[in-house]
């Protein structure tokens, strides 16, 4: 994801929406479900070992994988709605331009779902185009008081390929 930033102000648009989890706790919440979903198992699992079905154990552990990979591989797309939001006031209120993370969101809309760099976030995010118009819905007009925000170009680490 880093190499399809140019600037600095487009990697605070996507930190701003890591914070953006971090203080809404969306992953804690997720290792909460997970933790349920793992006594689930073990509960349910001991009842059907006293049964001694194998084909019904095999059932529930695949079933039960399944659950835990999708609560381990997505967030709810409104935890995504709600951390875009967040980090876009979070990097506002640090002076950078609010417009810069529907910028990120612009670029990666229009790359490859087969794009390495990118494939991960197509399988676990809502597409980025979805993203923008429920973000341009929510925020509306109400960062355009802000100033534009910093210039920092010059700033900007770029990785070599």
């Amino acid at each position: 994801m880093y190499k399809k930033l140019r600037s600095e102000t487009l990697l605070a648009g996507v930190l701003g929406h890591e914070i953006g989890h971090v203080v809404k706790q969306h992953h804690l919440t997720i290792i909460k479900k997970s933790q349920a979903i793992d006594m689930g198992s073990t509960l349910f699992s001991k009842k059907l070992g006293k049964m001694k079905n194998e084909q019904a154990g095999q059932a529930v552990k695949t079933l039960v994988g399944s659950g835990a990979e999708i609560m381990a591989r997505r967030l709810d797309k409104d935890v995504e709605y709600q951390a875009d939001r967040t980090g876009g006031g979070v990097a506002t209120l640090a002076g950078y331009d609010a417009y810069d993370l529907p910028m990120v969101l612009q670029e990666i809309g229009h790359a490859s779902p087969n794009d390495s760099s990118v494939a991960l976030l197509f399988k676990t995010h809502p597409h980025p185009d979805t993203r923008l118009a429920t973000l341009g819905d929510s925020m509306g007009e109400q960062f355009d008081k802000y100033p534009e925000g910093k210039n920092v170009m010059d700033r900007f680490y770029r990785l070599k390929e």
